[in-house]
């Protein structure tokens, strides 16, 4: 269906790709057009300022940075210009062999957008990314360090975050699952009830967790979550409002409206047109 925004695969055998400065480029001017990926991107920021533009977030980042785009996050790729930055894609499936809780870690460091950075940081940051670069550029690389090399590289930006959760935080881990649950499941379930009975926990549970981690309810998220979605189609699809109320499970196209017009203050007709003039 041609009204939904393309999403693409990372087309790699290995699930993998490192893009240094002539294969970014490359790699940026692949797509103008709105799109998403099955994969995470990761890319180092060393000299210039750069739009990272996505899900209606538009920064602009100036280096040294360290800068994440998400699994299916919708975004357009930037003018790299002057500037200098090294970017890796990777897929699920490459950090698969992982523990639970590293892949945890690898969702919520990719909850961000980006994290600004010092020189002294980013030459630490850049020790790793040289040997990376000299392994893949060898006849027979080394997937096994490769793997590694990356994740000394997520390790790294997380500490560099500076609002991880603790790894003493026993309610941690209920964040990655109710983020996956969401997902999954948020163009049909809405209520709150739904993902704490998902998680075997209670809603009031669900709720202090949630809360601890993001300092937002759950609710809030969902919201949040179908809000963003409905932009996008809005936005970048040729859906109709009707369509997109029924792509989102909204009973009807007037709870929709209802639901867009409090969280926005314009109907879901007045975004399309104020985007469109713009």
């Amino acid at each position: 269906m041609d009204n939904i925004i393309p999403k693409y695969n990372i087309n790699i055998e290995n699930n993998f790709i490192f893009l240094e400065q002539q294969e970014l480029e490359e790699f940026m001017d692949f797509n103008a057009d709105a799109h998403s990926h099955d994969f995470y991107i990761l890319s180092f920021l060393y000299e210039g300022t750069i739009d990272h533009y996505s899900d209606f977030d538009n920064k602009s980042v100036s280096a040294p940075a360290i800068l994440m785009l998400d699994i299916d996050q919708v975004h357009t790729h930037p003018e790299i210009g002057s500037c200098k930055m090294i970017s890796i894609a990777f897929s699920t499936d490459f950090i698969s062999s992982e523990t639970d809780y590293f892949l945890e870690k690898v969702s919520y460091l990719f909850s961000k957008s980006f994290l600004p950075i010092s020189t002294t940081q980013l030459k630490e940051l850049n020790e790793i990314i040289e040997i990376e670069s000299k392994e893949i550029k060898k006849e027979f690389p080394n997937e096994e360090l490769i793997k590694a090399l990356l994740n000394v590289l997520i390790i790294q930006c997380l500490a560099i975050s500076d609002s991880i959760v603790s790894a003493n935080d026993e309610d941690y881990g209920i964040y990655p699952d109710f983020k996956k649950l969401l997902n999954k499941n948020y163009r049909k379930q809405h209520q709150v009830n739904f993902y704490a009975n998902e998680l075997n926990i209670t809603t009031a549970m669900l709720n202090k967790n949630i809360r601890r981690c993001t300092f937002k309810t759950p609710k809030q998220l969902i919201d949040q979550h179908l809000l963003l979605e409905a932009k996008r189609l809005l936005f970048w699809s040729r859906m109709s409002v009707k369509e997109v109320a029924y792509e989102l499970g909204f009973e009807t196209d007037s709870y929709f409206n209802h639901f867009f017009k409090k969280h926005t203050g314009e109907t879901p007709k007045e975004f399309q047109r104020k985007q469109s003039t713009e």
